[in-house]
């Protein structure tokens, strides 16, 4: 099936697109004769920390420099790699023609929303429109091989299925849930603003308890009373849960010690305040039988098979390429003139 590029696989690979445009003189590495430039690996590794930063890492410190430089090794094996499947892309006549490009761009335009947020996306990302175009012919022709390849996968055999299904039975149950409403009478920052003491939430959560015992409506209750934003406006439901869901352990305990219907008399305490639940209904746990998900046990191992193809293709072209890679091992980070891998 036909991958579309995307507004997200465009985004993604925009500064790999500016990369192979920078020019520079030393070279870190060539594949089968073309070559990638130091200033190319640099810009890619600085993209790349500054993505992990954003998700907390630290390149600080002696450990922090030592994971730039298994940065710096990761990311050239990745550029050879892309460039590898490019080539064997236009080898195979894989490229797309100028209107299958043309109609990719006009799908992101269409995403983007107008030709101006259009022109805004290209220079905020400092692309122009020819530079656009290789990208999404670069990436159309990365699909094509990968497609190309993976077509000669076919669907598993009913034994397989069956076979996968019997040794992964645990992906395919669901454990016993509650489905449960609470009221929430917090205490100091969790009362909503009141600044209830605990003895002022434990005495209200007591008459909101003998409210109930007396027969009013718990939704009723829930929407007066309750301190939890989540819940209060839905009549205090919680979505079924099972155990082990991240519900203090308090909570937790006292939803599966009720039976359907009831509520806690002695309201529950936790570091948020007083809880009264009620459980509304137990939800059996389920096993998913195989035919209800032959279908899907089919595709995982398929797409199992096209990874393992995927990668036994990769070493092939590999083991076939002139790859002469001057990073090498050196710890400095620094070229190291005519490391040569044919591998």
């Amino acid at each position: 099936m036909r991958k579309n590029v995307g507004l997200l696989g465009v985004m993604i690979l925009l500064v790999s697109l500016v990369l192979w445009g920078c020019g520079g003189n030393n070279v870190v590495a060539s594949v089968n004769g073309e070559k990638i430039t130091t200033q190319e690996l640099d810009q890619n590794v600085e993209a790349m920390k500054a993505g992990l930063e954003q998700q907390g890492l630290i390149f600080e410190g002696d450990q922090g420099k030592e994971f730039e430089q298994m940065l710096r090794r990761d990311v050239l094996n990745q550029m050879i790699d892309q460039k590898l499947i490019l080539q064997e892309a236009e080898k195979r006549g894989l490229l797309p023609t100028d209107k299958e490009v043309a109609g990719e761009i006009e799908q992101l335009k269409k995403q983007l929303g107008s030709e101006g947020e259009f022109k805004k996306f290209l220079a905020a990302n400092g692309v122009n429109e020819p530079k656009l175009n290789d990208l999404v012919k670069q990436q159309l022709a990365l699909n094509k091989l990968q497609e190309q390849i993976a077509s000669g996968v076919s669907r598993p055999s009913g034994e397989e299925i069956k076979n996968y299904y019997e040794q992964n039975k645990d992906q395919f149950s669901t454990p016993e849930q509650r489905q449960v409403r609470h009221i929430l009478i917090g205490v100091g920052d969790y009362s909503n603003g009141k600044n209830r003491t605990e003895m002022e939430a434990k005495v209200l959560a007591l008459q909101v308890a003998e409210k109930l015992r007396s027969g009013a409506d718990f939704a009723e209750l829930a929407k007066q009373y309750s301190d939890d934003p989540g819940s209060k406006d839905n009549g205090g439901e919680y979505p079924p849960f099972s155990r082990g869901s991240g519900f203090v352990k308090e909570f937790e305990d006292a939803a599966f010690n009720l039976k359907e219907g009831e509520f806690t008399a002695e309201p529950v305490k936790t570091a948020f305040g007083y809880h009264i639940i009620r459980l509304d209904k137990v939800i059996p746990a389920k096993v998913q039988s195989l035919a209800e998900v032959k279908d899907d046990i089919a595709e995982r191992i398929r797409q199992e098979a096209v990874s393992k193809k995927m990668d036994d293709f990769m070493q092939e072209l590999r083991d076939k390429a002139k790859i002469v890679n001057n990073l090498g091992k050196d710890p400095s980070g620094q070229a190291e003139k005519g490391v040569s891998t044919k591998k």
